[in-house]
């Protein structure tokens, strides 16, 4: 159980299995309407009289300054109500008290801090202690650590301050719209570090001149062709592009580059059958694969093509899965493993109740892939390895969706190495799709729909 505090000081206890289930506030939204924009202006002074009362300030802000503060607040309030609808996890959401993350957002630290002070004071909201937590920013759980993140919930005070604008969980999305220049959209990361045993996320750091610009704009352009149609998610979709390895030497804007979910919405984290189910523009959709992709690129890039007659995965008398797994392996590390890959024979023996390692000889399954398939011997840590093969395939992936809307009208929503389109449109993304790989690599993928 975790602690929560409410107005003055009151507290209560919620599971963290509740909290866990949280999304994260984004805070880049703006007013779009003029109701939307009256009850920001109410927010606003409501909150700029809590903190006369208690919190005087010696001098009163610069206007620049205070048109600064009334976006936050008026971020941070549609964020509470948006997320009051997550009943799983009780309403609340979450958002890491971090000074860089914060800085691509509407809501600076200070404003953070102040904003949460006053409406504790005012009865708006509810907030978690710190919890141990390994959630990145799209709310996946990662091996890199631990940090401490809070959980806000809008109390039935402040929801109840929207609703006298008309506004409710369930309709503010037509009321605000996403500030892109106010959105995290691109990210650069150093290489992940080793730290007692645990795989680290690689430090977060800024990168500025024309060839960011060139990369923003280009996400910018396809945010906003996504943004024009319509979903059957929680949120609109919206999409980050993470270059990884800046740190690496030669780095050029040329390693990870992959697409990730932005939106409060995770399509990417859902299963393979949920997904099925998501309908764009009110029509049903179909899920295109790149088969064998990275190891497909891999070929390329070494001046040979991927036989997919054949199962790439299917070697010897071996499960298909421990095959795909080492592969997945080295080309994560950037040579093939010398030992079993950290956990997965327990998690193996979990889910079919045997151990890999008690059945087979890591030595001699490495022999074999390499028989097969000999180019992953071309694989070099820091020089060819995931980084590279991801920046490959996520250009192609790039390209075929702004080639989709731009040239074709056809929306999508990507999930690394598939795209999710209308199953009207399944024929011409095919289309665009292999011939992204074919005028990258010179050959044209196999791909499958599901």
């Amino acid at each position: 159980m975790v602690r929560v505090i409410s107005q003055d000081g009151v507290e209560s206890r919620v599971p963290k299995d509740v909290l866990d289930k949280a999304r994260i506030a984004t805070f880049n939204k703006r007013p779009s309407t003029p109701q939307a924009q009256d009850w920001v202006d109410e927010v606003a002074k409501a909150t700029l009289a809590i903190e006369a009362q208690h919190e005087p300030r010696d001098r009163a802000r610069k206007q620049k300054d205070l048109e600064s503060f009334n976006r936050a607040c008026a971020a941070f309030a549609l964020d509470l109500v948006q997320h009051s609808e997550n009943e799983a996890a009780h309403g609340f959401a979450y958002r890491p008290f971090d000074r860089t993350e914060l800085s691509f957002t509407l809501v600076s630290e200070t404003h953070f801090e102040q904003i949460t002070k006053l409406w504790l004071v005012c009865g708006w909201i509810d907030v978690s202690g710190f919890i141990d937590t390994r959630l990145d920013w799209n709310g996946k759980v990662h091996d890199d650590g631990k940090s401490r993140v809070r959980r806000y919930r809008a109390t039935p005070s402040l929801l109840e301050h929207a609703l006298q604008f008309g506004l409710t969980p369930s309709n503010v999305h037509d009321h605000f719209n996403v500030d892109l220049s106010k959105t995290d959209i691109i990210q650069f990361r150093r290489k992940r570090t080793n730290n007692s045993g645990a795989l680290h996320r690689g430090k977060r750091v800024r990168l500025k001149g024309p060839d960011v610009d060139a990369q923003r704009t280009k996400i910018e352009r396809l945010n906003r062709h996504m943004q024009a149609h319509d979903y059957s998610l929680d949120d609109t979709p919206m999409i980050r592009r993470l270059f990884n390895c800046v740190d690496r030497p030669g780095f050029d804007f040329n390693l990870g580059g992959r697409l990730y979910c932005l939106s409060e919405d995770a399509w990417m984290e859902k299963s393979k059958e949920e997904r099925a189910q998501i309908l764009i523009d009110g029509q049903a959709t179909v899920e295109i694969d790149v088969r064998a992709s990275h190891l497909s690129i891999l070929y390329a890039l070494s001046g040979e093509e991927l036989d997919l007659h054949q199962d790439p995965y299917a070697i010897g008398n071996y499960p298909r899965d421990i095959v795909k797994k080492i592969i997945v392996t080295a080309i994560g590390a950037g040579r093939m493993p010398r030992q079993w890959p950290r956990k997965f024979n327990d998690e193996y023996e979990e889910e079919d109740g045997w151990k890999p390692k008690d059945r087979y000889v890591l030595k001699d399954l490495v022999a074999m892939i390499l028989l097969r398939h000999p180019v992953l011997e071309n694989l070099e840590t820091d020089v060819l390895d995931w980084a590279n093969l991801q920046f490959e395939e996520s250009e192609c992936f790039l390209s075929a969706m702004l080639s989709l809307h731009e040239e074709h009208g056809v929306p999508s929503l990507p999930v690394h190495d598939s795209l999710i389109v209308r199953a009207q449109d399944a024929e011409v993304t095919e289309e665009v799709l292999k011939g992204a790989y074919y005028d990258r690599f010179g050959f044209y993928p196999t791909l499958s729909r599901s």
